[in-house]
């Protein structure tokens, strides 16, 4: 392999884009969609009810399944390579771009074909039908990389959120002229192609004569060598979790229980996307300072593990405590069971958030492989779990899976690896810090303001 192609090695300078920056602009915009997003959800699941939300979720499941499989868990490395490279950006976007485009089409089509054997009813495959083409814009998705890696993350949440905005008014729009679900689906479609068709935009506005973009096998075959994984776990993690609603319509009693489960998800998803952007922005940070300075970078390894379960378990009680009152209040007295999902699925929290962390380090050091037992084990018992659980119990089955497969396939595919085992110590040695809460938050908030001071 070339010296252009090999594994970037995390530079020991201090990084120019100033992480603290990035951090506070993609999680606000996270923290203003979150809010903004499960406000709106309520409205729609309230306007739908929950047999057609349940419909509608279905099709979305498989439409973010598409989406996954284009970007075919690439993007972390396109990520690291912009970021190490980014004298190559132009040829990295362009290959990713073209790949891209060839399996959105590919993806779509495929999908399209096997509609009408994984849905069960005209109306849910109508719904699928329109939201499968969401893959086709998310071929641009290595555009907003650029701007995440490059440190400009502010032009890009100005831009994202102004599309978003404008969707959320047509969806109050749609509400109030008291449309049906298809509507709701084709506007989801319309946002999508809107909001990276701004982003490429203002790429090329802003950064266009900088790069030129360029198709480089090289580059495609470097990434599949070393991103097989990636393939492989997107597919099998993303069949299990993004179809689990299509599940709960297909199998369940009624349908309202698609409808239980897709509300929670919706709040559900949104904390646990939180883990990622986070770990984005911070880990790599943290890894480069392996070499430079290996008693602070285990310092601060251990202090991001700690944190990671911590808050997760800290969510999940607060949720515990408040979700029976909380989702009849926001959905209506109709999605009161979902209340009980919710709480079950934030339990998974405590795993998410380390399983993300570790993942992140996997990446930056080029041993993305060993998450694959992991994701492995993960899926099976999720499937295997769903298709015994969820016709008996419906929406609380497919929680139990969810939750449940969390828990063992991470700890317990770990506890059995050697391997796994040393890599995760510290995901381990996190569960002592339980007992000392206030310090462990200390540690990391010292941590964070010695990188900002060094940004």
């Amino acid at each position: 392999m070339s010296d252009g192609l090999a594994i970037p090695v995390p530079s020991q300078a201090p990084p120019r884009a100033k992480a603290a920056q990035n951090v506070f602009w993609l999680v606000a915009e996270r923290t203003v969609k979150a809010v903004g997003g499960v406000g709106m959800g309520v409205l729609i699941a309230r306007h739908l009810g929950p047999d057609q939300y349940g419909r509608y979720g279905a099709a979305i499941g498989l439409s973010t399944l598409a989406k996954d499989a284009v970007m075919l868990g690439f993007d972390r490395m396109i990520r690291r390579d912009i970021a190490a490279r980014p004298e190559k950006a132009g040829k990295i976007l362009g290959t990713s771009i073209a790949l891209s485009l060839a399996l959105a089409f590919a993806v779509a089509l495929g999908l399209t074909a096997l509609a009408g054997q994984m849905v069960d009813d005209a109306e849910t495959r109508r719904l699928t039908l329109i939201v499968l083409w969401m893959a086709l814009p998310q071929a641009f998705f290595s555009c907003e990389i650029w701007f995440e890696s490059s440190g400009q993350t502010r032009p890009l949440v100005w831009t994202r959120n102004a599309v978003w905005t404008t969707a959320l008014i047509c969806r109050l729009i749609l509400i109030f002229a008291n449309a049906g679900v298809l509507a709701f689906a084709v506007m989801a479609l319309v946002e999508w192609i809107a909001t990276y068709a701004a982003v490429f935009l203002l790429l090329r506005q802003l950064h266009g004569r900088e790069l030129s973009y360029s198709f480089d096998p090289a580059q495609l075959a470097a990434w599949f060598r070393e991103g097989w994984p990636f393939v492989l776990m997107v597919i099998m993690a993303s069949s299990a979790d993004r179809t689990m609603v299509l599940v709960v319509h297909n199998f369940a009693a009624t349908d309202a229980e698609a409808g239980y489960l897709n509300a929670a998800l919706r709040i559900t998803e949104v904390w646990w996307a939180i883990s990622t952007i986070v770990a984005a922005v911070l880990l790599p940070r943290i890894v480069a300072m392996q070499q430079s300075d290996p008693s602070r970078y285990a310092r601060a390894a251990q202090s991001y593990a700690n944190a990671s379960l911590l808050v997760g378990i800290g969510a999940a009680l607060a949720v515990s405590a408040t979700a029976p009152f909380v989702i009849p209040w926001l959905f209506g007295a109709a999605y009161t069971p979902s209340a009980r999902v919710l709480v079950i699925l934030f339990w998974a929290g405590p795993v998410v958030y380390p399983a993300v962390a570790r993942s992140q380090f996997f990446v930056s050091r080029g041993q993305a492989i060993l998450d694959l037992p992991t994701v492995a084990c993960t899926a099976a018992i999720q499937i295997t779990l769903a298709a015994n659980l969820v016709p008996r119990y419906g929406a609380i089955g497919a929680a139990v899976s969810i939750a449940s497969a969390q828990w063992l396939g991470f700890y317990g595919m770990t506890l059995l690896l050697p391997r796994l085992r040393h890599a995760s110590r510290a995901q381990f040695i996190a569960f002592s810090a339980l007992r000392a809460p206030v310090e462990t938050f200390r540690n990391l908030s010292s941590f964070v303001g010695g990188m900002v001071r060094r940004s």
